[in-house]
């Protein structure tokens, strides 16, 4: 069950923008997962981007239903930044979790966009630590802001074929999107033509990285514009094999406040 708080991350796809040139524009994503036969969790997304220079990223988890009892777990997410075009430089980003028996905090602290030290947390016992990257990857953004990255290419560029590298204060990450194809799809909550997706994350010099999905098993996701308000948001999140059973994730509602 310890695997799970990782292979939900896979939510925060839901990071799509509209098209002005100066704008803000703030989206609220709710969502609900079943693995199986059970509900799994249920999460909200805000993600908010100001004038072409600020960005703001954040989100919750909390499992429900069978996973709920079995294994209460709660967590939230929050990076800060600024960006251009399609350079994005996180300035702080924060995490906090809660399990049945653990809490856990960290919080990483950056310069121009490149990460200098990690305040941590665990059941309360608290610890700092200076940050010493690896040169010979490109860049050390935080996850969301991997996220907010690829809504800019499909905002900008009407595809999903994006790569980048993460870094969480200890292991580094590629995450490899492509587009699939367009085809219609129907969910209980919203149906049209959606932009099919196929996102893979590969954990670097580390393969027991402990994530719900094999890091060979894509992670597939559509995604839908608004009718009303022409934003793009995801609509669906599918895995097929996870060692629970089939993955999926669909958005219920989305609130856009411009």
């Amino acid at each position: 069950m310890a695997k799970m708080k990782k292979g939900l991350i896979i939510f925060l796809l839901g990071l799509w923008l509209t098209t002005p040139k100066v704008w803000a524009l703030e989206v609220k994503h709710t969502i609900k997962t079943k693995i199986g036969f059970w509900d799994a969790c249920e999460e909200t997304l805000t993600y908010a981007f100001y004038g072409d220079r600020d960005y703001d990223v954040k989100t919750s988890i909390l499992t429900s239903g069978t996973f709920g009892v079995l294994y209460p777990f709660s967590a939230s997410y929050h990076t800060v930044g600024t960006y251009s075009k399609f350079d994005f430089k996180p300035q702080d980003y924060y995490y906090e979790t809660q399990s049945r028996f653990r809490h856990r905090t960290k919080e990483i602290v950056y310069q121009d966009g490149v990460p200098q030290y990690r305040i941590s947390t665990k059941n309360e016992k608290k610890r700092k630590d200076k940050i010493e990257t690896d040169s010979k990857y490109p860049v050390s953004v935080d996850l969301l802001s991997v996220f907010a990255g690829l809504a800019q290419r499909i905002r900008m560029k009407g595809d999903c074929d994006w790569e980048q590298y993460s870094f969480n204060g200890k292991k580094y990450a590629k995450s490899t999107v492509k587009t699939v194809k367009k085809e219609k799809i129907k969910t209980d909550y919203f149906s049209g033509k959606a932009l099919k997706c196929r996102y893979k994350q590969e954990i670097l010099e580390d393969t027991d990285a402990g994530f719900l999905l094999n890091p060979e098993e894509p992670i597939y996701f559509w995604v839908l514009k608004d009718e009303k308000t022409k934003v793009w948001f995801i609509a669906k999140v599918l895995i097929e094999n996870t060692p629970f059973g089939k993955l999926e994730a669909v958005t219920t509602k989305i609130e856009v406040k411009p």
